[in-house]
C-alpha cells in the first residue's frame, strides 16, 4: 500500500501517516470484514492519499475536490482502474506538433521556471490536449504536473529565485535543501517522466467497484451520493490557502493567468481559511449526519482542543475527540517544528 503512495502529489498538509489512525477508528465502529460492502465518501479529495487507501482496503470510494489537480488525480487513481502510461504516451510528449499557446514560456519564465522546461511543458501540454481518450488524457496530465513538481523546490511551485539562482551560477545562495534539487531540475524530463511512469501504474488497480470522482461544491456533493463513511479534511481556519503553494500549477492547468503569487493573507480564495471557517464545519457536520461513521480531520492552530470540541459537539454531543501528533512532509521546518497536533472527531450515528 506504501508503494502506491508514492504516484500521488506530494501534497501540503496529506494525509499519508494519519490513514492508518482514521481506518482504525473506522474499524472501531464497522469491522474490516464489511468494508468491501461499503462505500467511503470523501469530501475533500485534496492529495488523495486517504482515498487511495480505502479503495485498496475494498470499499467503494466516492471523491470530490473542487480543485483541477485533485480532480485528475481521482480520475487518474479512484474512477480509473486500468488504463495506464505506455512508453508511446511519453514519447508523444516530445514531438513538435502543430503551433501552440506559449503559455508557461511567456508567463512564468524565468519567475518560476527555466525557458527549457516551460518551452517543453507548453509542448507537452498541447500534446496531451490532443488525446481523444478522456482517461488517457487526464492520466498524461497527472504525469505532467508530477513532473513540473518533481523539478521545483519542496514540489511546490512558487519560489521567485530558485531557477534565477541557477542559471546565475549562485548556487552558495540556495541552501542546502534546494541544492539537492538541482540534480532533478537539470535531468532530461524523459529519465523523469520514465521514473514517474512506473509509480503511476503501480498505484492504478480494480477492486471490484465503480468508483467516481467528482468535482462539486461539498454541500451539493454530500447532499447527492449515498455511503456508509464520510471523511471530511477541509482547508483548515487561518492555515495558508493551497492557492500559495500551487496557484501556478492551476493556472497552467487552466491556460489562465490570474496571477504570479498568492500572499499569505489572501484568505478569500477558500471561505474555509477565513472568518466564516467554524460556521462551515458545523454546516458540515450537519451534512454528514445521514452517514453511519464521521471521520472529521482538523489540523487549524486557530482553535484549541476545547474550542473544537465545542464546536463539534454543538452538531454531535456523543462525538469523539482526541489529538494525533502528524509531521507534515514537504516542509522548510525542522522535525520538532513540523510536529503539530492534528484534532481527529469520530462520530458513529
Amino acid at each position: 500500500m506504501w508503494s502506491r503512495f508514492s504516484a500521488l502529489i506530494p501534497y501540503f498538509g496529506g494525509k499519508r501517516s494519519l490513514c492508518p489512525v482514521i481506518f482504525k477508528a473506522i474499524s472501531q465502529h464497522i469491522p474490516q470484514q464489511q468494508w468491501p460492502q461499503v462505500t467511503f465518501v470523501d469530501g475533500f479529495f485534496g492529495g488523495g492519499a486517504t482515498a487511495l487507501y480505502a479503495k485498496a482496503q475494498g470499499m467503494r470510494v466516492l471523491t470530490n475536490d473542487l480543485a483541477n489537480r485533485s480532480k485528475i488525480a481521482a480520475d487518474v487513481f479512484i474512477a480509473n482502474d486500468r488504463v495506464t502510461i505506455a512508453d508511446e504516451d511519453l514519447y508523444r510528449l516530445f514531438v513538435n506538433g502543430a503551433e501552440h499557446p506559449h503559455f508557461v514560456e511567456e508567463h512564468f519564465v524565468p519567475s518560476m521556471f527555466m525557458r527549457k522546461h516551460a518551452q517543453f511543458i507548453d509542448n507537452a501540454l498541447a500534446q496531451i490536449n490532443r488525446i481523444q481518450h478522456v482517461t488517457k488524457r487526464q492520466l498524461m496530465r497527472f504525469a505532467l504536473i508530477q513532473y513540473m513538481l518533481r523539478i521545483t523546490p519542496y514540489s511546490q511551485i512558487h519560489s521567485v529565485d530558485y531557477f534565477q539562482k541557477i542559471e546565475g551560477e549562485e548556487f552558495h545562495r540556495l541552501g542546502m535543501s534546494r541544492v539537492k534539487k538541482i540534480p532533478y531540475t537539470c535531468m532530461h524530463p524523459i529519465r523523469i517522466l520514465t521514473e514517474l511512469q512506473a509509480k503511476i501504474n503501480r498505484a492504478i488497480f480494480p477492486n471490484g467497484h465503480r468508483n467516481e470522482a467528482h468535482q462539486q461544491d461539498v454541500f451539493e456533493f454530500l447532499a447527492g451520493v449515498e455511503g456508509e463513511i464520510c471523511y471530511l479534511d477541509p482547508p483548515y481556519a487561518g492555515a495558508q490557502p493551497y492557492e500559495i503553494f500551487y496557484s501556478v500549477l492551476d493556472q497552467i492547468l487552466d491556460q489562465e493567468f490570474r496571477r504570479l503569487r498568492w500572499s499569505p493573507r489572501d484568505h478569500e480564495a477558500n471561505p474555509f481559511n477565513g472568518p466564516e471557517a467554524r460556521k462551515l464545519l458545523v454546516r458540515l457536520l450537519e451534512a454528514a449526519k445521514k452517514f453511519r461513521v464521521v471521520v472529521l480531520s482538523y489540523g487549524s492552530q486557530r482553535y484549541t482542543f476545547e474550542e473544537f470540541e465545542e464546536t463539534v459537539k454543538q452538531v454531535e454531543p456523543s462525538a469523539e475527540i482526541f489529538k494525533v501528533n502528524l509531521r507534515y512532509p514537504f516542509t522548510r521546518k525542522t522535525d520538532a517544528e513540523a510536529v503539530r497536533k492534528e484534532l481527529m472527531a469520530v462520530i458513529a450515528h
